[in-house]
């Protein structure tokens, strides 16, 4: 369905302030930008503003919405036969493919990595995704809900998978994406599945202590 005329005029003063607002808090920094830093570089009124966006914290986060539009349609268009593995891996796949197409990414992650009310604002956002991938998930058995501890298992998996490929691609030197999410889907199989010693030594340690002491029994003194 084509969008009318207002809204893709919203859509532009959005993504206008959108842009403007990370270039600011890249450069000056996240505390030190205030809302009319905003507004000025994005050539709106403060009042505009408040139409399109609530706090700095909404702001931050306002890819986020399309980021969980892209992994949910991921994991429903993923055929019924794909196993739990395959479906994960598909919506992996489409949340990098999205991330690295936004021309922001590297700005947000590094905005998020320099500042912690940064962070905790893109993080509470990501809590909607994750709870959005669960329901995704469940939604292709018929025995499980959003609170089950596979679908979220699966929404948690795909949502690190994501951010160790992204950032593996941009701190690491991969030339493009799917190196380094392959890079990084080689390392979790082999952390997940290498043998553990040291847990296994550490068992074995408590075994023996808790081993009964056998005491030899003094034979009696002659008289």
């Amino acid at each position: 369905m084509a969008k009318s005329l207002t809204s893709r005029k919203q859509e532009f003063v959005r993504d206008a302030i959108y842009d403007a607002a990370i270039d600011l808090f890249a450069r000056k920094g996240f505390l030190e930008t205030n809302i009319e830093d905003v507004a000025l570089a994005a050539g709106v009124s403060r009042r505009s503003f408040f139409r399109y966006f609530t706090t700095k914290d909404h702001l931050l986060a306002h890819s986020i919405v399309k980021y969980g539009d892209v992994l949910v349609a991921a994991v429903g268009a993923s055929p019924a036969e794909s196993s739990a593995h395959e479906v994960m891996h598909d919506a992996a796949v489409a949340g990098i493919e999205y991330a690295t197409s936004e021309p922001k990414t590297r700005q947000i992650m590094q905005i998020t990595a320099q500042n912690l009310s940064a962070r905790q604002a893109h993080r509470s956002r990501m809590v909607e995704v994750e709870i959005r991938l669960c329901t995704a998930f469940a939604a292709r058995t018929r025995n499980e809900t959003k609170d089950d501890v596979r679908p979220r298992m699966l929404a948690l998996l795909t949502l690190m998978t994501v951010d160790l490929t992204l950032m593996a691609w941009l701190q690491s030197g991969f030339e493009d994406y799917p190196a380094a999410s392959k890079s990084v889907m080689e390392r979790m199989a082999q952390v997940m599945c290498e043998p553990n010693n040291s847990a296994k030594s550490l068992i074995t340690d408590k075994r023996k202590s808790k081993s009964p002491t056998v005491k030899t029994r003094r034979p009696p003194r002659g008289r």
